[in-house]
């Protein structure tokens, strides 16, 4: 009997115990629990009133550009005002009269005797000056409008000339030329227009494009190019000693440049060959 009972006892002690730790482990789970959950709010709290401040601010910024947008309104409205009165003078100062002289009194005027009449000089009536207009104010140039356009213009004759395109690539480059003579692509138009003619043949007008960047675009990028195209085009036409000077030019100018080498060859060459007849 007393073993059986002791054997209950302990199992009673065992579930007893359990049970304990079943609910110490409950205790630790739903503090853990809570304490994520608290820490969940506060995030929440703290995601909210960053949220409120981020909304204040926005409306601050609205509230600045919806200020600025009305001072600029009133700003304009002013100037329309001035611009108007102005205008209303102007056009007042045109219409004003002449003054004119008030009409005096008809007086018999004494006879007077042919001497007197001799003796007598008139003045030539002068007419009264007519007022001048006011000069027209000169619109207001949009420089970045101006370079996006001429940047455009070049882009479009550039793509031309690379499709072969070349009839279509000059007559861009020179409207490009005359609608921006000292634009910023002035010198590269003119270098690139020599090409095209170049691609076409035409020698001469080609020549007289490469001398115009060599002449008046020292620091273009196209200068030391436009030199050897001179050099090239004159030993092509035996014009040997000019050919040389636009070499040798270019290797004085340009000492580092790629082309300079080639200008060495090619001023190599036409020292070895000196015995030929030189043109000039």
């Amino acid at each position: 009997m007393y073993p059986v009972a002791v054997a209950c006892f302990c199992a009673l002690m065992l579930n007893a115990c359990a049970s304990d730790n079943k609910k110490v482990n409950l205790a630790q789970v739903w503090a853990q629990d809570k304490q994520q959950m608290h820490a969940s709010i506060q995030q929440l709290r703290d995601q909210q009133v960053k949220d409120e401040l981020a909304q204040q601010q926005q409306a601050g910024k609205l509230a600045e550009l919806e200020g600025r947008i009305e001072a600029l309104e009133r700003e304009n409205q002013k100037q329309q005002a001035e611009l108007k009165a102005i205008s209303s003078r102007l056009s007042h100062a045109r219409r004003r009269p002449s003054p004119i002289a008030k009409k005096q009194p008809v007086r018999s005027a004494p006879q007077k005797t042919a001497k007197h009449l001799s003796q007598q000089r008139t003045t030539p009536v002068k007419p009264l000056p007519i007022p001048a207009k006011p000069a027209a104010a000169a619109p207001e140039v949009n420089r970045a409008a101006v370079a996006e356009a001429e940047k455009n213009a070049y882009t479009s004759a550039y793509l031309a000339l690379k499709s072969g395109r070349y009839d279509e690539a000059a007559n861009a480059f020179n409207k490009q030329l005359d609608s921006y003579p000292d634009g910023e692509y002035a010198d590269q138009a003119w270098y690139w227009l020599g090409e095209t003619r170049f691609a076409q043949n035409d020698t001469d007008r080609a020549f007289n494009a490469f001398k115009y960047v060599a002449d008046h675009y020292a620091n273009s990028v196209k200068h030391a190019a436009a030199l050897f195209k001179l050099g090239a085009i004159s030993q092509a036409r035996r014009h040997f000693k000019q050919a040389a000077r636009y070499y040798q030019r270019l290797i004085q100018e340009h000492p580092d440049s790629s082309l300079a080498g080639q200008a060495r060859e090619a001023l190599g060459r036409l020292e070895a060959g000196s015995g030929q007849q030189q043109v000039n």
